[in-house]
């Protein structure tokens, strides 16, 4: 029984047939060219199975290192992250505490901080609630300063009405029609007899700034009312050719201009010009010339000159009466100086005599005893 070639020889024919003689007889006639090819094919068929046997080996230990290693790096991986993990907490926790650490080394200096700030907020608060309450208040100010303007001028009207009224009881005070341009108050003069003398109308003033467009407008209304005369009564008064307003009254255009302090003597003097051109008139009945050379007199700057001589005359009385109250004062205070000077001279000696020697000198005690003067004392 032959193998063909590249298959495995059957060995176990050899063994079998080796001790038969023919197969002894067969087997010289094998050549031995024969057998070694089939030893060669044997060896070739091994190492072919071997080599098979170790790729099939060499695949297995691959796929099952490349699991193992793929199984470790994954492990490793894990592992890694974990680790990254930790150390990341690590680092955080560090940072946590030295921002711990800092913080409080630093606690004193931030509160100190913080009160400043809030110190410095509440600052700038309340400075803008102040300014806004400043503004507040200016504008306030401004509002009652133009709306009370109307306000001002009623009252300096009824001072004014007070003022004719007490210092001219026979005369009739009383408030001017409606429909009047700017005129506030009619005086009628009134003789003692109880006869209408005359009219003076009175315009109150209580404005920072003259305006020139209130003479014509007190003149229409002393023309529609039929007044003899016409007074304004002003704290702005207008300015003379020298540019001065201190004058304390002045006639311009037929009106008289005055201030408030100035208003009684100057009606004073108008009153009297007025009762006398009355008596003039009830004196010379037909003879319109005289009426006419008073009428002019009144209108004269000679007229002026004698009643701002009655208003100067008025003002320097007030003044010397004044520098009179002041200089007894002075004298009072002089006289209540030295008399406290006197008094505590001598307590003072008495003082130093009876600490020299009480006993002997026992009678100053009715000296030390005596009333200092008080105050009100020396005044009475």
């Amino acid at each position: 029984m032959g193998s063909e070639p590249g298959s495995e020889p059957d060995f176990r024919f050899f063994l079998v047939s080796g001790s038969d003689p023919e197969f002894r007889t067969l087997s010289e006639g094998i050549s031995r060219q024969t057998i070694e090819r089939y030893a060669e094919d044997f060896e070739r068929s091994v190492a072919a199975h071997r080599r098979k046997l170790e790729a099939e080996l060499a695949a297995e230990a691959k796929a099952q290192f490349d699991s193992q290693r793929k199984a470790l790096n994954e492990a490793l991986s894990a592992k890694e992250g974990a680790l990254a993990r930790f150390r990341s907490e690590e680092l955080q926790l560090r940072r946590h505490l030295r921002e711990l650490e800092e913080a409080d080394k630093n606690r004193d200096v931030d509160y100190q901080r913080r009160l400043d700030e809030e110190r410095r907020r509440i600052e700038a608060q309340f400075k803008a609630q102040i300014e806004s309450a400043q503004r507040e208040a200016a504008d306030l100010k401004r509002k009652l300063e133009q709306g009370s303007q109307q306000l001002q001028g009623e009252a300096l009207e009824l001072s004014l009405e007070a003022l004719l009224r007490n210092a001219f009881p026979l005369d009739e005070i009383v408030p001017v029609p409606k429909g009047m341009n700017g005129a506030d108050l009619l005086q009628h003069v009134h003789s003692p007899s109880g006869h209408c003398c005359g009219t003076i109308i009175w315009e109150a003033k209580q404005t920072k700034a003259w305006q020139p467009a209130w003479l014509r407008k007190l003149k229409d209304d002393q023309q529609a009312i039929g007044a003899e005369l016409a007074v304004i009564v002003t704290a702005a008064m207008p300015r003379d050719g020298s540019g001065k307003s201190g004058e304390p009254f002045m006639r311009e255009a037929d009106v008289w201009i005055v201030r408030f302090d100035a208003a009684r003597p100057l009606a004073e003097a108008l009153r009297a010009m007025l009762l006398e051109l009355h008596k003039a008139r009830q004196a010379n009945l037909g003879r319109a010339e005289k009426m006419e050379l008073v009428y002019n007199y009144i209108c004269s700057p000679q007229f002026t000159q004698r009643v701002k001589s009655v208003v100067d005359g008025f003002a320097a009385m007030r003044q010397d009466l004044e520098a009179e109250k002041m200089a007894v004062a002075r004298m009072f205070k002089k006289r209540e100086s030295q008399l406290t000077r006197m008094s505590d001279g001598l307590l003072g000696v008495v003082g130093d005599l009876q600490g020299i020697g009480q006993e002997s000198l026992a009678q100053l005690d009715s000296i030390a005893a005596l009333p200092v003067p008080l105050e009100d004392e020396v005044q009475e």
